[in-house]
């Protein structure tokens, strides 16, 4: 026996490793025996044959198949706004990041300091994403555009958002856990009604709606007649031409179109007709 009070080092380990080795005995029927207590190997490897068989195997398939189903309709069918929900977690990125960066330069935790520090710019930059008045937005959304051009698919900002909670969440504190928990269930959520919103418009596409009927319905829907339209006119036009989009899938397609300017949230007919025209190609998934 090893004293619980001796330090952990090679020699101790080692010790350690051969009292239990020695407390293990095979018997001459095939059974083994740890510390005198008798283990039928025999009947374990039974158990466990009759868990793993092609039966279970296709039942934990199925079973999958239904969480997966019933993640993508949640994904769909929720009333809260996406943009909402990744602008609350970037906010409690941030708040959260502050507070953990105090505690740990207090308790000289350096390196945790230093990942609540990132965590600190991953929020601002999810607020920045997703808040249409973030001040100074004019002057660095063209660097967005130029050199981080993946934040501008949809897919592009789901996996930032799943990375950015995974980061916080290996900090396995109470709060950063519920927070990253959340950044990766928002990120999650944005490629899956991405991936969804795509296809239906590929769909769409492929029943070759002419370019006259797309006109007629946006101009339909411009009941202001400013020559461009809201997302509430979006989707208004959006089930006008037959498809059938969720809410959240209508606010994931029109993130995705250019819009007239980044203080007006409004699209035009043309950079609709431009976006309509690549909707086959990666710009969701």
């Amino acid at each position: 026996m090893v004293d619980e009070s001796t330090p952990l080092n090679a020699a101790t380990a080692t010790a350690a490793a051969t009292a239990v080795a020695a407390n293990v005995t095979t018997t001459a029927d095939g059974h083994v025996k740890v510390g005198g207590v008798d283990v039928d190997t025999k009947a374990i490897k039974a158990a466990a044959a009759a868990v793993l068989t092609k039966e279970n195997a296709d039942k934990a398939k199925v079973f999958a198949k239904a969480q997966y189903d019933k993640l993508k309709k949640i994904a769909s069918d929720g009333n809260m706004s996406l943009t909402f929900l990744a602008l609350v977690g970037g906010v409690a990125m941030m708040v959260t990041s502050i507070m953990g960066v105090v505690g740990r330069f207090l308790t000289l935790s350096w390196v945790g300091a230093l990942f609540d520090v990132y965590i600190f710019f991953f929020g601002v930059l999810v607020v920045f994403l997703e808040w249409k008045k973030f001040p100074g937005r004019d002057k660095y959304n063209m660097v967005i555009h130029t050199y981080f051009h993946f934040l501008d698919y949809i897919w592009g900002r789901g996996v930032l958002y799943f990375l950015a909670g995974s980061l916080q969440f290996s900090l396995f504190g109470l709060l950063d856990l519920a927070v990253g928990a959340f950044m990766c269930f928002v990120g999650i959520l944005y490629i899956i009604v991405g991936k969804i919103a795509h296809t239906k418009f590929v769909n769409a596409k492929e029943a070759m709606l002419s370019e006259h009927t797309i006109a007629a319905k946006f101009n339909e829907a411009d009941v202001e007649d400013k020559g461009s339209i809201n997302l509430e006119q979006f989707e208004i036009m959006t089930k006008s031409l037959g498809m059938e989009l969720e809410k959240r899938e209508v606010e994931i397609a029109f993130l995705e179109i250019p819009k007239v300017s980044d203080k007006e949230d409004r699209i035009t007919l043309e950079s609709f007709k431009n976006w309509w025209t690549k909707a086959d190609t990666l710009d969701f998934v």
